[in-house]
C-alpha cells in the first residue's frame, strides 16, 4: 500500500475479543484476559476491545455485536482468546461475522492451583471451537500458533507476531505497482499475469518508458532545483566524483518519486536493457538501491513478481528489502574451514548494484561491466555507470518467490544467512548458506520459477508462509528439513 517515505510496513489495529462457556465461570476469562492484556502492552500493538459484555462472547448476540464494534473501529484483524471451554457455535459465529484475519488461541491451565480450583479445560473447548469453524467453510482466514495454548505472556508475543501477518496481509493486498517499460526481450521468465496478482490483491499500473522519460524531461525544465537536495546526498556516495553524473542520478530520482506520489505506488520496477541507459545516461540500480532503502522498493528487469515478493519481505521484516539472482555455485576453496553440514546448500547471490546501502561492506559506485561490454565496447564506461557494488554483510535472510499458476500463484519461501565470505566478484554479492538448498532447487524450483528472488535480511519466513496462507495461496514450498504434517508452518 501507499506508504510514507521510510515507513517500511502498514499500521494495523488488532481487536482482542475473548470467550466463556456458560456452565464456567465468566470471571475466568476475563481475568485471564486482563492477564494477557497487560503482557501485550509493552510490546506496542494497537489492541482494540469490544465495549460491553460481548468483550466476553458468551451468545451468538455477543459474537455479532463484538464483530461489529470491532470492524466499526477499523480493526484490520482479530485475535478470538478461549478463556475457559467456550462456545463453539458462537466462536464460529465471530469469524463468521468478522470477515477478515483471525488468530484463534486458548488459555492454558496456570498452576496446580487453578486446575484444582479454577479448571478452564480451554485445551477441549478449542477441538470444538476449530470443528466448528472447519464446518462453516471459515478455517483459511483462522491462524494458529504452533502451540495454541498459551499462557498470558506467550499469548502476547503470538499476537505480537500475528500483527505481522496482518501487515503483509493489508500491505500486499492494497499495493498498486508501477511497471515502466515494456519487460526486455531477452528475460523472457520475467513475465506476469496480471490475473495472478490481483488474485492476492494488488493491482497494477502499466507504463511506457516514455512516462518515466517525459518525467526527467519536465523536471529538467521546470524544476532542476527539486532535485538539488538529492543531488547533495548523492555527491557525497563513493564513486560519484562527477557532478554530471550526480545530476543524472538526482533528476531520476526525482523522476520517480513524482511518480510514485502522483500514482500512489507502493513501488516499482523498470526496464533497464538498454533504452533506459540511452535516454538517461546511466543504469538504474544505484537509484533503485536509495529508494528501496528508504521503503519504496524498486526491481529491475520489469520483474513484478519479484517487486510484489519485495513488498512482501519489507512489511513482514519491517526492513528494506532486496532483489537478487539465485546465481551461481560457490567453489569448496572460498569456503575455507567454515563448518557446513552441505557445502553444496551455499550459493552466491547477485545482482548488478541495487543493494540497499546499509547491508553492505563498503559500498561503492560503479558501472555494469556486462553491459559495459555491450554498449561501450573499449571506451571508458559512461552510460553504464550507476551500479552500487560491494560485498553484502552476514545477517539472517530470508527468500521469497512467486509465480504464476493459471490465474492464481505459487510460491516458495527459504531461510538461511549471508556468510562472512569473500563473493570475490562483482556487482552487490553476497555468499548464502541456505540448508537444503540444492535438493530444495532441483526438485521444486527448477521449472516453476524464474531466477530472481526477494531478500528479506531477517528470519520472517513464518510470517510470510501464514501471510500467503491467509491470502489464497495454495502452493507453497519451502524445503523439507524435518518431517511435516499438511498444512503445517515449517518454520514454527
Amino acid at each position: 500500500m501507499f506508504l510514507e517515505l521510510d515507513k517500511f510496513s502498514p499500521d494495523v489495529k488488532i481487536g482482542v475479543v475473548s470467550a466463556s462457556r456458560n456452565c464456567f465461570p465468566r470471571e475466568l476469562s476475563e481475568k485471564r484476559t486482563e492477564s494477557l492484556l497487560k503482557e501485550l502492552a509493552p510490546l506496542g500493538v494497537n489492541v482494540v476491545r469490544p465495549s460491553g459484555r460481548c468483550s466476553i462472547i458468551e451468545s451468538k448476540a455477543d459474537a455479532c455485536a463484538a464483530a461489529e464494534d470491532l470492524l466499526k473501529n477499523g480493526c484490520d484483524a482479530a485475535v478470538l482468546y478461549l478463556g475457559n471451554f467456550s462456545p463453539e457455535i458462537e466462536d464460529a459465529n465471530f469469524v463468521k461475522a468478522f470477515n477478515k484475519p483471525v488468530l484463534l488461541m486458548a488459555a492454558a491451565e496456570e498452576n496446580s492451583e487453578s486446575v484444582s480450583s479454577a479448571r478452564g479445560d480451554a485445551l477441549c473447548g478449542l477441538m470444538s471451537a476449530t470443528l466448528a469453524i472447519a464446518k462453516r467453510g471459515l478455517w483459511q482466514r483462522v491462524s494458529m500458533p504452533k502451540k495454541p495454548l498459551v499462557d498470558a505472556k506467550r499469548g502476547a508475543l503470538e499476537i505480537e507476531r500475528f500483527s505481522k501477518i496482518v501487515k503483509v496481509i493489508k500491505g500486499v493486498s492494497n499495493a498498486t505497482i508501477g511497471l515502466f517499460g515494456p519487460r526486455p526481450r531477452d528475460f523472457e521468465s520475467c513475465n506476469y499475469n496480471v490475473a495472478s496478482l490481483a488474485s492476492i490483491g494488488v493491482e497494477v499500473e502499466e507504463f511506457g518508458l516514455f512516462d518515466l522519460e517525459n518525467e526527467i524531461a519536465r523536471i529538467r525544465a521546470e524544476s532542476p532545483e527539486c532535485a538539488d537536495e538529492s543531488k547533495k546526498s548523492i555527491s557525497k556516495t563513493d564513486g560519484v566524483d562527477d557532478p554530471v553524473l550526480a545530476e543524472r542520478f538526482s533528476v531520476y530520482e526525482q523522476a520517480l518519486l513524482s511518480m510514485r506520489k502522483k500514482l500512489k505506488l507502493s513501488g516499482a520496477t523498470t526496464q533497464c536493457w538498454t533504452r533506459q541507459e540511452e535516454y538517461s545516461k546511466h543504469v538504474p540500480c544505484f537509484i533503485n538501491s536509495r529508494l528501496t532503502e528508504r521503503g519504496f522498493p524498486i526491481a529491475c528487469e520489469n520483474d513484478a513478481y519479484s517487486l510484489v515478493c519485495e513488498l512482501m519481505c519489507q512489511y513482514a521484516s519491517g526492513n528494506a528489502p532486496t532483489m537478487l539472482d539465485l546465481n551461481h555455485t560457490i567453489p569448496s576453496d572460498m569456503l575455507g574451514g567454515l563448518d557446513i553440514e552441505n557445502k553444496d546448500d551455499v550459493i552466491g547471490l547477485f545482482h548488478c548494484g541495487n543493494v540497499p546501502s546499509k547491508f553492505m561492506k563498503s559500498p561503492k559506485v560503479c558501472y555494469q561491466l556486462i553491459m559495459s561490454r555491450l554498449m561501450e565496447p573499449g571506451k571508458k564506461p559512461d552510460l553504464t555507470r550507476g551500479t552500487l557494488e560491494g560485498s553484502i554483510k552476514p545477517s539472517d535472510i530470508t527468500i521469497l518467490q512467486i509465480h504464476g499458476s493459471g490465474d492464481g500463484l505459487r510460491a516458495y519461501i527459504c531461510e538461511g544467512s549471508f556468510l562472512d565470505v569473500d563473493p570475490k566478484t562483482f556487482g552487490s554479492t553476497g555468499v548464502a548458506y541456505v540448508p537444503g538448498f540444492m535438493r530444495f532447487y532441483r526438485n521444486c524450483i527448477l521449472g516453476k520459477f524464474h531466477h530472481h528472488v526477494a531478500i528479506a535480511f531477517s528470519h520472517c519466513g513464518g510470517v510470510l508462509f501464514e501471510a500467503l496462507r491467509q491470502l489464497g495461496v495454495k502452493e507453497i514450498y519451502t524445503p523439507e528439513l524435518k518431517p511435516l504434517y499438511e498444512g503445517e508452518n515449517p518454520f514454527d
